[in-house]
């Protein structure tokens, strides 16, 4: 009888704790958000069509030992709601409501949100699941229209013990971190839960003897033993929450750093936080935020680590949300006093709190400097976890397509390739805007940088600059994408003359609507070759031949003429090209071409990448010229366009040839399945080619297909053409009997062809995307996110076809 004591026993010190942190949070959220938080139980415990959420009557409800309080009544009376009154006869759907996260701790502040799991009970449906779903996201939204965010998330009382119910069952999606982590999330819920109505929480130290629900307690799974194979999904999917939320995540991946140091002897604040339960500390000193960062402060002091440790303080400061500097705050904040003595211990200047609490004002510098900050420290992490994971191997549960995903959208934040245009989080600000920019040339680097305020030749620093490319428009297009640069933010270039601060102006204002695009990026975006979505042509920024042109615009009308070869001379007014381009994956780039054929090498590279695009590519040109413009412009976008359909139209068996004027010199276009070449034409007539031409473009030429010889593609299965793109390996797998071909396409499109006779698909991209992660990283050449895709070649209707590895086909359309 000794057991069921020490459970009853244990029940109430963790109900002691649980009230403890219902009473702060009545401090830490306003009240109206306090108010919301209390109603969400009751929200589930019914389901009556006045209600938020209702959408169907039989949508499944109650929550077990709920009892209706006069508090229910109240808030229902605050919204004018009927009181309900519900059968003792109605079964309850869900073992319990539990908030989790950072609500009522340290880490708790007016912007954060609150994720709650609805433990349903087990013997419900698919379709009841789904129900439930649907009324959580009705309830979610509605929370959001009263400025309260809210997630919800469907857990099943034995998703951590049955491997039938695991986190890898859960599709991978914007808040669902599917299998990248599975025993540290519960021990993230332990340390950090919040009953707000249902069973109490066996989180306690043995309680693993409960195997089964019982009237009044839940065991959901034992997290003394972490498994070491986890941290490594656990740590990249802390890395894509750091898209959003760095600092937050910066604290997070730095626990995981933490726990792997002591492995496998380790203490877990979950195992913290209980011991100090049992010896009465309910205090706030007893919090999960606190003793986290507490946890990480101990660590790096040990490693003697300070730089690191400062940005982690300036990370929990700014996630607490508390503002010592306002003295307007009030001291009714339980947190208040204990952060002011660690501030004083941290000897931070009154001059640091006023730049921490004004976040929200900071400026694009402020913006640049911290960002570049917590990229760094996320990194460091992420490589010390990385070395950890390479001794353990990956964990049995990370599913490679999601660790494929997962690399693939931090490839968009973290990328080395220099002619990427990386986003700049804003974080809290809301004054990212600059009303002056200006752009210094260092001749000895050769490189462009962007400051956002005047410089003097003697006075700017590389390391103080927003940003810096090998080209001035790469700097224009990144302060547009990242909304630094506004219709009245005024343009200068160390000097240069006025006449060039007028042309920066005037690119900058054309930039800023076609770059305002938020991407939005699905999970078969991020599992297919990448394509182009928006292209920006830009002309004659640098290099600009109608300055020295002397003629009348208005000719050039009449004559019909082309400004690509002009008058008797063939006079090419084209200078530089600049191409800017938005991918499926959500990446934008900028790519300079400005020596020699310079425009046939920009057509070359669009062709590449609107060939698999499924519509037309939306394609803007801005001409930069001095004269010419309007001429420039609308023979550009005719050759561009023209490309486009040809490059759309051909197939493997035949070539498209489109001729082109380009100063003295004519050229053959040739699109085919697999991009454009091109090369000078001879002066014979095209006569004996014009039964081949095409209606949407008058000049092209349709060929059949030249003999390949030895080009090793052509061994591919002709419909994988299709799917080849530059800068990622790919590999194509193909089942024949007991044979598996694999066709591997490089990041420079060489292909290598094997086949294995004693290995399944699965067990190929397991160990290649294992080897990747774990071997290629020691290479230079490699970047960490860049992962392999995969494809599985399948026969659909007599069809050879292509489809993304391991991703179902209903799971490809979500948003990501």
């Amino acid at each position: 009888m000794s057991k069921p004591l020490m459970w009853e026993s244990y029940s109430d010190i963790a109900e002691q704790l649980n009230q403890t942190r219902l009473s702060r949070v009545e401090q830490v959220l306003p009240e109206q958000q306090a108010r919301l938080l209390k109603l969400i139980p009751h929200l589930f415990q019914y389901n009556q069509a006045y209600l938020p959420g209702f959408h169907s009557p039989t949508t499944p409800l109650g929550v077990a030992n709920y009892c209706h309080s006069q508090e229910a009544s109240d808030l229902f009376a605050q919204f004018n709601w009927p009181r309900v009154y519900q059968s003792s006869k109605q079964p309850w759907a869900f073992e319990g409501i539990y908030a989790m996260g950072s609500t009522a701790s340290f880490g708790q502040n007016p912007q954060s949100d609150v994720d709650v799991w609805l433990v349903h009970a087990q013997e419900l449906s698919e379709l009841d699941l789904a129900s439930i779903d649907y009324k959580a996201r009705l309830i979610s939204q509605w929370f959001a229209d009263a400025g309260f965010e809210v997630n919800f998330y469907l857990v099943h009382p034995k998703q951590f013990i049955d491997e039938q119910y695991s986190s890898a069952t859960h599709s991978l999606g914007i808040e669902h971190s599917g299998s990248s982590q599975h025993w540290l999330l519960l021990e993230e819920f332990y340390r950090t839960h919040i009953r707000l109505a249902g069973k109490t929480v066996a989180w306690w130290q043995d309680a693993c003897a409960i195997n089964q629900p019982t009237e009044h307690l839940l065991f959901l799974g034992e997290v003394l033993a972490l498994p070491a194979s986890e941290y490594f999904g656990a740590s990249l999917w802390q890395l894509y929450k750091s898209l959003k939320k760095p600092h937050k995540a910066l604290l997070k991946v730095l626990l995981l750093e933490t726990y792997t140091a002591d492995y496998p002897n380790n203490f877990l604040i979950t195992q913290e936080i209980w011991q100090r339960c049992l010896g009465g500390d309910f205090s706030s000193n007893n919090d999960a935020y606190l003793l986290l960062y507490l946890r990480i402060e101990t660590y790096l002091l040990n490693k003697r680590d300070i730089r690191r440790l400062e940005i982690v303080r300036r990370c929990f400061y700014l996630k607490c949300g508390i503002r010592l500097s306002d003295n307007t705050q009030g001291e009714q904040d339980w947190r208040r006093q204990t952060m002011r003595l660690m501030v004083d211990g941290w000897n931070w200047p009154d001059s640091l709190l006023i730049t921490l609490d004004d976040s929200a004002n900071w400026h694009s510098g402020q913006l640049k400097w911290f960002n570049q900050q917590l990229n760094e420290l996320l990194l460091t992490s992420y490589r010390t976890l990385l070395q950890f994971a390479s001794k353990h191997e990956l964990s049995d549960t990370l599913r490679v397509e999601e660790l494929g995903l997962l690399a693939r959208k931090l490839h968009a934040f973290f990328s080395e390739d220099e002619h990427q245009l990386l986003p700049l989080n804003p974080l809290w600000s809301q004054q990212v805007q600059e009303k002056q920019l200006t752009i210094v040339k260092s001749a000895k680097q050769n490189q462009y940088y962007l400051y956002r305020e005047h410089v003097s030749k003697y006075s700017f620093m590389n390391d103080s600059a927003l940003a810096k490319a090998d080209n001035v428009c790469a700097l224009m297009a990144w302060a547009a994408m990242n909304g630094i640069a506004t219709e009245d933010t005024r343009w200068l270039e160390f000097e240069r003359s006025k006449k060039r601060k007028d042309k920066l102006g005037q690119l900058s204002k054309q930039l800023i609507v076609p770059m305002s695009l938020k991407p939005k990026v699905s999970k078969r975006d991020l599992c297919q070759p990448c394509y182009f979505k928006k292209v920006i042509v830009v002309a004659n920024l640098e290099q600009d031949p109608t300055d020295a042109w002397r003629g009348q615009e208005v000719m050039l009308d009449y004559m019909n003429a082309t400004p690509l070869a002009l008058g008797p001379a063939k006079n090419n007014m084209l200078g530089d090209v600049n191409i800017i381009c938005l991918n499926s994956w959500g990446e934008w780039q900028s790519h300079q071409f400005a020596q020699g054929e310079d425009l046939l090498e920009a057509i070359s590279y669009v062709a590449l990448g609107i060939k698999s695009a499924p519509e037309d590519v939306k394609l803007t040109v801005i001409s930069c010229a001095s004269k010419l413009n309007s001429h420039i412009k609308s023979q550009l976008s005719q050759v561009f366009n023209d490309c486009q359909s040809l490059i759309k139209q051909v197939g493997v068996t035949n070539t498209m040839m489109y001729p082109l004027q380009l100063g003295k010199s004519r050229y053959g276009l040739y699109f085919n399945s697999r991009g454009m070449v091109y090369k000078k034409l001879e002066d014979q007539p095209l006569a004996k080619f014009h039964n081949y031409s095409q209606p949407a473009c008058p000049e092209s030429v349709l060929l059949p297909r030249p003999d390949l010889g030895d080009d090793p593609l052509s061994s591919l299965p002709s419909v994988v053409l299709q799917y080849i793109t530059l800068g990622a390996e790919q590999f194509f797998l193909r089942q024949r009997g007991d044979i598996l071909d694999v066709f591997l396409v490089d990041e420079h499109n060489q292909l290598i062809h094997s086949e294995h006779s004693e290995q399944s698909m699965s067990q190929l991209v397991i160990e290649k995307s294992r080897e990747y992660v774990f071997q290629a990283q020691s290479t230079i050449d490699k970047h960490y996110f860049n992962m392999p895709q995969f494809f599985q070649l399948k026969r659909v209707e007599g069809d050879l076809r292509v489809v993304p590895f391991g991703i179902s086909e209903e799971d490809l359309g979500s948003a990501f």
